[in-house]
């Protein structure tokens, strides 16, 4: 029952919402149409599927009703930091709209709470799931405050920022120890080369500035360091 929810849902967001009425949640009138589309299309799926009991009606509309006031709260906190964590709030947005429709079906249909509760503890409170967001947390997040400690003690003392994009080396750190990590544990090592050489060459431009050379190296190499490291240690604990 709950993919058939969690399939209108995507459907909905990911497909036929139209750019128009993405980007401009804060007018009612393209949140209330979304609405609509998540009530209409959401019903069909859960009839089509074979749920024909009258307690699907409540469900959709709690569904409906509440994404809606997600999404304008998510488009004003958006607007009012001036877009800077829409990755996030994105994220938030969908956790809390996955949570809402587990917590409706719940509501309406008691007798599945047992199975779906046993179920997330089971994937959520595994200790095997906390050992594995504990290393990510390290290794993606906590490589950057290593990295950045290291590279402090090197950086140039004058160096052109005004072309770099604003925090752009956190985050490619994050996805370089992120693509090393899923490497090491698939045994594909190339692709740890190839990552090297892609950022040699997209660094080629700057090879005359030796110092800051130098100074990407070391950020380079650290960061790698500390993701294989704590990847073997992963796979060894």
């Amino acid at each position: 029952m709950i993919w058939s929810f969690l399939f209108a849902h995507f459907l909905v967001d990911f497909v036929l919402q139209s750019k128009e009425t993405a980007e401009n949640k804060l007018d009612w009138k393209n949140t209330l149409k979304h609405c609509l589309w998540i009530f209409g299309v959401t019903l069909i799926i859960v009839l089509l599927t074979g749920f024909r009991d009258w307690k699907v009606v409540p469900v959709v509309l709690t569904i409906a009703i509440t994404h809606g006031f997600i999404d304008f709260l998510k488009a004003k906190i958006e607007n009012k930091l001036d877009f800077k964590w829409s990755w996030l709030l994105f994220a938030v947005d969908q956790l809390l709209h996955v949570t809402i429709i587990f917590v409706s079906i719940i509501i309406f249909y008691p007798d599945l709470n047992t199975g779906y509760t046993f179920k997330i503890s089971t994937i959520f409170f595994n200790e095997n799931i906390i050992k594995i967001f504990s290393f990510l947390i390290l290794i993606t997040f906590g490589g950057c405050y290593f990295t950045a400690k290291v590279c402090r003690v090197f950086e140039p003392v004058e160096r052109n920022t005004d072309t770099s994009l604003s925090k752009a080396g956190r985050y490619i750190g994050i996805l370089e120890r992120l693509i090393v990590t899923a490497s090491i544990l698939i045994g594909r090592y190339e692709i740890i080369g190839f990552l090297i050489a892609a950022k040699s060459i997209i660094r080629h431009p700057e090879k005359d500035d030796k110092k800051f050379a130098e100074y990407f190296l070391i950020g380079t190499f650290t960061s790698f360091i500390w993701a294989a490291f704590f990847t073997f240690l992963f796979i060894k604990l």
